[in-house]
């Protein structure tokens, strides 16, 4: 019964609070700015408030179902690999939700929550990394605080799991390999999410709106 928490988890991940803020409010986020589901997106359709809120339910959608999948393993309920699998249900349904054609967020708030969950000495180093290297494109390079998000993400999405080699005991052992490599994977699809902000820092395409 507890392999049913990561279909249970991936419905949760596909549930959109940015679209669900903007409708409420009688706006349709796919026509404006980026068109994306996320926070930063909604942030600047919907105010900096909106940012704080829907930031802190995605990331919340992914630390509440890793939580539970690591209680069950410790109750000797589940397989040890439950947390990882969960992790990535959840982060698969906020980037390619199931309510919304299966295009949805940039998954940086979700996968801090799931990070938190699973390695949270890594989590902060890389939420400490991601603040100051939004600080650095906002205070130096003189970006909009949303155009900085996405640069800032890139840049602590590449430190992650790093971060998680440095702090992480036995990293690289058999048990803990599915983590070490979820990771891994999980720094290439933020950055791979990214490749407009990317584009636009390098000059080779129009900047197109978060």
């Amino acid at each position: 019964m507890s392999w049913l928490l990561l279909p249970l988890t991936y419905l949760l991940g596909s549930v959109s609070f940015a679209w669900l803020a903007a409708r409420a409010k009688g706006v349709n986020l796919r026509q404006h700015g980026s068109g994306n589901l996320g926070a930063t997106n909604a942030g600047r359709v919907l105010g900096r408030k909106w940012f704080f809120i829907i930031f802190v339910a995605d990331l919340a959608k992914g630390l509440v179902p890793v939580l539970i999948a690591k209680a069950l393993v410790d109750a000797g309920s589940a397989h040890v690999t439950l947390p990882v699998l969960t992790a990535a249900c959840a982060i698969l349904g906020h980037s390619f939700t199931c309510f919304h054609g299966f295009k949805g967020g940039k998954a940086v708030a979700t996968s801090l929550g799931v990070l938190i969950g699973l390695v949270y000495i890594a989590a902060g180093i890389t939420f400490g990394v991601w603040l100051l290297a939004w600080a650095l494109g906002y205070a130096v390079f003189r970006l909009k605080a949303s155009d900085a998000v996405g640069p800032a993400s890139v840049v602590a999405a590449l430190v992650m799991p790093f971060a998680h080699l440095a702090t992480f005991p036995g990293p690289w052992a058999l048990i803990n390999l599915p983590l070490t490599i979820f990771l891994f994977l999980v720094a290439t699809l933020v950055i791979v999410r990214h490749r407009s902000n990317i584009a636009k820092l390098l000059g080779k395409t129009p900047p197109p709106a978060e």
